[in-house]
């Protein structure tokens, strides 16, 4: 090859490198800005997935201590009725709202928290009904029935496993207590 041409050569290459320099340094940027972006909506939806997931698992803690002291609460009035209807006086109105308070927290729960957990509170909330209804008769009768009254006392005393067994439904649910064993 000739010196012409080898020189031709190197300014055509030369040339070419000057114009394509800044078309090969607008797409390495582009494409930097695009991988960027990505990146930066990848890091958003991960950020919103978790936030998310934190403010469902505040939900549920709320509504499970709301449900919690909700259906003790309820239960201890009840108790405090049923002492009372021994005593010879009429039960105390505060428990009819702390019923109802208790009905409307579990309504929010079924729309709130697992199906697994729901099973158990629907046990608890069965088992408090039941409770009023023996408690009922007690506070309409005009006599005391003791029979009656061991009943329901002997119901009382033993919503403890419900009671107990919805709060571990929930703590694990919460991630709290580990699930149990094979």
């Amino acid at each position: 090859m000739s010196t012409g041409v080898i020189a031709l050569l190197v300014a055509v290459v030369g040339v070419a490198g000057t114009l394509l320099a800044p078309i090969t340094t607008a797409w390495v940027s582009s494409r930097s800005r695009r991988q960027e972006f990505e990146l930066q909506q990848l890091s958003d939806r991960a950020k919103r997935h978790i936030d998310d997931a934190q403010a469902d698992l505040e939900r549920r803690r709320d509504i499970y201590v709301a449900l919690n002291s909700g259906a003790r609460r309820y239960r201890f009035r009840m108790m405090e009725d049923l002492y009372a209807l021994r005593a010879g006086a009429d039960p105390d109105p505060a428990t009819e709202s702390v019923r109802v308070e208790f009905q409307d927290i579990y309504s929010q729960a079924q729309m709130l928290i697992p199906d697994a957990v729901l099973q158990r509170c629907q046990v608890v909330r069965v088992a408090l009904a039941d409770a009023k209804k023996l408690m009922t008769p007690l506070a309409e009768a005009s006599t005391h029935d003791h029979q009656k009254w061991q009943e329901a006392h002997a119901f009382l005393l033993q919503m403890w496993d419900a009671l107990t067994s919805m709060q571990h439904a929930m703590r694990q649910d919460l991630g709290i207590s580990a699930p149990p064993g094979p």
